[in-house]
């Protein structure tokens, strides 16, 4: 049998905890040899701050770099493929710090949702035969895995096998929802593999997760060589069972990692110590006489930001105000032509937004809660705003 070693540290000095949490792991060196192409792949979800549990915070990247060219690197780039493609990876990484980051050190910033992709094929896949990656990715020497302590609403958490769909192009980010995103996230990393995986829990996020969720201070940085390691001892500190999510215990069950959590051996913190009932990201997809999502195989940001639309129009009272019969939001990559045309129906999102109808439309991938909300209240004319 084999033992996957976590680190975990704790602490107010991000960059002494990063440095702690890699040294009880034998060292930067081990990771990084010199002379090495390294790429830092933070989770840029969108341009959201750190300090609210949705990207990675830009100290950790900072530490992790830092000790990258310490232990001989030729190059660090910071880089990641952003869900936001309406803005862009590059801004997304200025908007959230990891340029200052990069500038104080030499480092350069990419974009992977941009350039050339490789077609892997996946041996013995779970639901993909193969899978679509950024060449720039691959040719990296090392990559440094530095995803969010959070939870997501479709994955039940989002933790550092998740944070490698940041590799593939927005095409095939799609497709994953398409075809089950659990057993499409096991599959890529049966293909893509990373040195090292730094858990970012310094600013984590609980509720409805990766984007609306609510920030926890948590003053936490995990550390293995194993993503699935990794993860599942992220998922228990959450007060999570790891082998209960599904796409943590699929690569278990493919021998990506730890068959449990009995074959990882946890140094620093103990997991006992920590563990904090993280509140798990559960949206109701509303379907009432008042108001309904008609779900066309969307991702976890459309289905997010309708749910949460109409739970902040229903909290402001717009319902038993409004004289409309039914409000209908339709979201999806596999929307049929002429859903939109019915009375109080909005497409949601670039993916269901074929052509425009009737004004009834709300457009970006994905858009936020407030302004699916915001729209909505615009279109009748109504001025109230829901409660932030």
């Amino acid at each position: 049998m084999s033992i996957y070693t976590v680190s975990i540290v704790r602490g107010d000095d991000v960059a002494r905890q990063v440095r702690e949490a890699v040294n009880l792991l034998g060292g930067m060196e081990r990771f990084v040899k010199p002379g090495d192409r390294v790429l830092v792949k933070p989770n840029m979800t969108g341009p959201a701050s750190y300090e609210k549990g949705v990207t990675t915070n830009p100290a950790v990247v900072e530490a992790l770099a830092r000790m990258a060219l310490e232990a001989g690197a030729g190059a660090v780039d910071i880089g990641d493929g952003t869900g936001s493609v309406h803005i862009g990876s590059l801004k997304v990484l200025e908007l959230c710090g990891m340029a200052e980051a990069a500038g104080r050190l030499g480092c350069g910033l990419v974009d992977l949702n941009k350039g050339e992709c490789v077609k892997i094929p996946v041996e013995g896949g779970l639901i993909l035969d193969y899978v679509l990656v950024n060449r720039n990715f691959l040719e990296y020497d090392a990559v440094i895995n530095v995803p969010v302590l959070k939870t997501h609403f479709i994955t039940e958490v989002s933790l550092g096998m998740k944070n490698m769909k940041g590799c593939i192009p927005p095409v095939e980010k799609r497709r994953f929802h398409d075809v089950g995103v659990n057993k499409a996230v096991a599959d890529l990393n049966k293909v893509v593999r990373t040195a090292l995986t730094v858990m970012d829990g310094t600013v984590a996020g609980e509720g409805l997760g990766p984007k609306e969720g609510r920030p926890v201070g948590f003053k936490t940085v995990l550390a293995g060589a194993n993503v699935l390691a990794v993860d599942m001892t992220a998922a228990a500190v959450m007060g999570f069972v790891p082998e209960e999510i599904e796409h943590i215990r699929m690569a278990a069950e493919h021998g990506l990692g730890p068959a449990g959590s009995g074959e990882i051996q946890v140094v620093g913190e103990p997991v006992e110590a920590i563990r904090r009932k993280f509140l798990p990201a559960v949206p109701t997809m509303p379907d009432s006489d008042r108001a309904r999502i008609i779900n066309y195989q969307a991702c976890s940001g459309c289905m997010g930001a309708a749910a949460i639309a109409i739970s902040r129009l229903t909290d402001m009272g717009f319902f038993e105000a409004w004289g409309g019969e039914r409000l209908t939001l339709v979201i999806g990559t596999k929307v049929p032509a002429g859903v939109g045309a019915e009375p109080d129906t909005f497409l949601l999102g670039n993916c269901a937004v074929r052509k425009e109808s009737g004004g009834r439309v709300i457009q970006g991938c994905a858009p936020s809660a407030l302004d699916v909300a915001n729209m909505i209240l615009d279109y009748y004319g109504i001025t109230a705003r829901p409660y932030v």
